[in-house]
């Protein structure tokens, strides 16, 4: 009995391992997601003057997919695709990589601040509402060019035809 409960476990571990190591390489709900998340801050600019009636739908789903569906995908996937930033043999993956992550960490504990606290109007909510605005600024383009042959928003692809 405990033979075949270790092979079990052996074959969940191995089925998890190989899963996890699939996860390092695909990108595109992770990257997707950041680019909604990237566009409907964008909506809530107020340079860009949405209306409120849609302004405040948009910073809802903001806050509730950067909570739950953004923190899952691209957690799992930047914490698959981690290894990546030391074993690269190519030092412009390595370098955005690594700049990515340090901007993701920003931006995502900023954007959790600003979930439970909100901007109170003080000095320090005014300060991580910046460091929320301007991380974002840097981590989308930032992003598409860490990953622009195999980007979702790869423009090269329509030109060859």
């Amino acid at each position: 009995m405990s033979v075949s409960l270790g092979s079990d476990q052996k074959f969940v571990a191995s089925g998890f391992s190989q899963w996890w190591q699939r996860l390092a390489y695909h990108h595109k709900w992770a990257e997707s997601l950041l680019y909604v998340m990237f566009f409907s801050g964008l909506l809530l600019w107020d340079t860009v003057g949405v209306d409120w009636q849609l302004a405040r739908w948009t910073l809802l789903v903001h806050m509730l997919v950067g909570a739950t569906l953004f923190t899952i995908i691209v957690g799992a996937f930047w914490a698959a695709h981690r290894r990546l930033i030391t074993s690269s043999n190519k030092p412009f993956l390595r370098q955005t990589g690594t700049v990515i992550e340090w901007l993701l960490i920003a931006c995502c504990l900023s954007g959790f601040y600003l979930f439970f606290y909100g901007n109170p109007g003080n000095a320090l909510g005014l300060f991580i509402q910046d460091v929320h605005f301007y991380s974002s600024w840097l981590l989308a383009p930032l992003v598409f060019r860490h990953a622009m042959r195999w980007s979702v928003l790869n423009l090269n692809k329509f030109r060859r035809q």
